[in-house]
């Protein structure tokens, strides 16, 4: 969203950053490849993973649904699937439309979700309706997201249907705006921006994405 990257930048800065902080906590050191698989249909290499050049790789959020069959999202789960043979040469982490990819390439079913949009700091309409083979389910939101977080059962891949990444003013931009669009309900936009003013915390999910990293460096 041009509003979103014009203050706080794109999702490389906003990853970036918020994991950046959580690596400080830890004593560790990070860098970063970025990859466009919408546009220039960019990808690390098998040759790449297996000379365990990355210790894990994040898929984002997207605008778009992961349930779609367009070339490039297939292409997309065809990688996922590639890399979750690799189990041992690299780790994998789903944020959002990346928890809902993971879970559809490793046989689980994603869709749009019936409840209709979720509160603040899980903006998304669609969800992971059931889990892949392999996997359990870490979190879930009571009527709305029956599977919120998973991890699979070998240790490879950990995801969370929630945005990390975004702070409090982040997701006030965006409600605004798909209110101003009417792409969020109106009812829906005015609940999750009051809920902001009493629950939201202006800044973004450290401690989870502390979680992630652990979950990378760990070899259990």
């Amino acid at each position: 969203m041009p509003e979103v990257k014009e203050i706080y930048g794109d999702y490389p800065v906003m990853f970036s950053t918020v994991f950046g902080l959580a690596a400080t906590n830890l004593g560790l050191t990070l860098s970063w490849d970025f990859f466009d698989v919408v546009d220039a249909q960019e990808y690390p290499s098998v040759e790449d993973i297996k000379n365990r050049k990355y210790d894990a790789i994040i898929i984002t959020g997207s605008k778009y649904n992961a349930h779609d069959d367009v070339p490039w999202i297939l292409k997309l789960v065809e990688f996922v699937k590639t890399a979750r043979g690799l189990t041992g040469y690299v780790k994998l982490i789903g944020i959002c439309f990346g928890h809902q990819i993971i879970a559809r390439a490793s046989g689980g079913i994603t869709g749009r979700n019936p409840n209709g949009w979720e509160r603040v700091n899980q903006f998304h309409q669609d969800h992971v309706i059931k889990l892949p083979p392999g996997f359990r389910c870490l979190a879930f939101t009571e009527h709305n997201t029956p599977h919120h977080s998973m991890i699979s059962n070998d240790r490879q891949c950990i995801t969370v249907q929630g945005h990390p990444e975004f702070n409090k003013d982040t997701v006030k931009i965006m409600i605004e705006k798909r209110k101003e669009l009417g792409i969020v309900p109106l009812e829906v936009a005015d609940k999750a921006l009051e809920t902001l003013k009493t629950h939201g915390l202006n800044m973004e999910d450290i401690w989870l994405c502390e979680e992630f990293l652990q979950f990378v460096v760990s070899n259990q």
